[in-house]
């Protein structure tokens, strides 16, 4: 946790009436005109999707029926879920949070890598791209990918599109708002979204599921590929180490768990974390992050995963800030990895971290800057062709 007094500062604020009526709307003042500043027409592309048939006036679980893996009703919210998260008073629980996902990520990635100002993100995710394919990630034939915590598909979509040869990709997550916009736009597809944000091609292979990412319902066994992309983040070490386990349970032997995540060992995260004034402004809108901060920096979260069963659980620098990990489930008749603590597992070979000798430099803006000038780059060639075949 962030230390002694500037810690007991930090939690007071967030808990006083200073969070709603300055944190929270700053961090969303430069989220919105980071996506502006760099050529993204949030407020268009928000109105478009609003504007679509779409469930929005009526019951989002009833709307997401006809595609759950079990009854609407009977998808128990978890109390951790409840809380306000990214600038939303209800979370990933209201409308507003689903039509705007994919808008707030296209600023993230502008955030991240702001020389290729809106193809940030396709810069973005195809670092994470690469870094999982230097682990040696991989997608059999005729196989399916299980993406937890999805949202409204972006990662699903991407997963689907990169991987032909898969049978099917799904995407599970527990906001029934996130899973109707996001078949929303799945529907859309055929005819394009000229407004939206990315362009999204049909495919059937991608679906949507209502679902909690740590009781999916679905076979065990049955999938080749779990990804958890950008989720651990915002859960407390509890709520990932269910997820852990459900991912273990879903994969068939010799399966992979692929992680894309936030790295407080690297520098600019550990400068920012010492800075009460700045790093409160990502607090206001992530609630466990502080707690997933601890917990990886530790390293639990990597022993957590061999705990669960998973061996080797290798690591490796993807962004100046940002981490990847291929988590493999040994191959029936394989000895369970023994527990212990993170020295006795890296000593073991279990754990294989990387990050050091893969380090990356950091291009992400600084906390305060809300934009960066510039005419914009093309994505380098390593990461354009994944990041042309997905434009989410």
């Amino acid at each position: 946790m962030v230390a002694g007094i500037g810690a007991k500062m930090l939690d007071f604020a967030l808990r006083s009436p200073l969070y709603q009526l300055l944190l929270v709307p700053q961090a969303r003042r430069t989220m919105i005109s980071t996506a502006e500043a760099n050529g993204i027409d949030w407020s268009g592309a928000r109105a478009w999707i609003a504007d679509q048939q779409g469930p929005w006036s009526a019951s989002p679980a009833l709307a997401a029926e006809g595609q759950t893996t079990e009854s609407p009703a009977s998808v128990a919210i978890p109390e951790y879920y409840r809380q306000p998260f990214h600038a939303y008073e209800q979370g990933n629980l209201c409308w507003e949070a689903a039509w705007e996902q994919e808008l707030a990520s296209k600023a993230v990635g502008a955030r991240n890598f702001p020389a290729y100002r809106e193809r940030g993100e396709e810069a973005f995710r195809g670092a994470f791209d690469e870094a999982l394919g230097s682990l040696g990630a991989e997608v059999p034939d005729g196989c399916t990918i299980v993406d937890l915590g999805c949202g409204t598909g972006i990662s699903t979509r991407r997963l689907a599109t990169q991987n032909p040869q898969a049978a099917q990709v799904i995407g599970v997550d527990l906001s029934p708002h996130m899973v109707a916009v996001g078949q929303r736009l799945l529907s859309a597809a055929p005819l394009g979204c000229p407004p939206w944000v990315s362009t999204i091609q049909p495919d059937p292979r991608a679906q949507l599921r209502l679902a909690d990412a740590a009781q999916t319902r679905l076979p065990g066994g049955s999938a080749a590929v779990v990804a958890l992309t950008l989720v651990a983040h915002e859960l407390p070490p509890f709520a990932f180490r269910q997820l852990a386990a459900e991912a273990y349970r879903l994969l068939r032997p010799g399966g992979q768990l692929w992680i894309s995540e936030m790295d407080f060992q690297t520098a600019g995260y550990k400068k920012l974390r010492g800075n009460v004034a700045l790093y409160s402004l990502i607090r206001a809108t992530e609630p466990y992050l502080d707690e997933y901060a601890a917990y990886q920096i530790s390293g639990d979260l990597a022993a957590d995963l061999v705990r669960a069963g998973f061996a080797p659980v290798k690591l490796t620098a993807a962004t100046g800030r940002h981490f990847a990990a291929v988590a493999t489930k040994p191959e029936s008749g394989a000895n369970s990895p023994s527990a212990g603590d993170v020295a006795s597992m890296v000593a073991a070979g279990l754990i294989i971290d990387r990050r050091k000798e893969t380090a990356k430099e950091d291009t992400h803006l600084l906390t305060w800057e809300e934009a960066r000038g510039g005419e914009g780059g093309s994505v380098p060639a390593a990461r354009a062709g994944a990041a042309d075949r997905d434009a989410s």
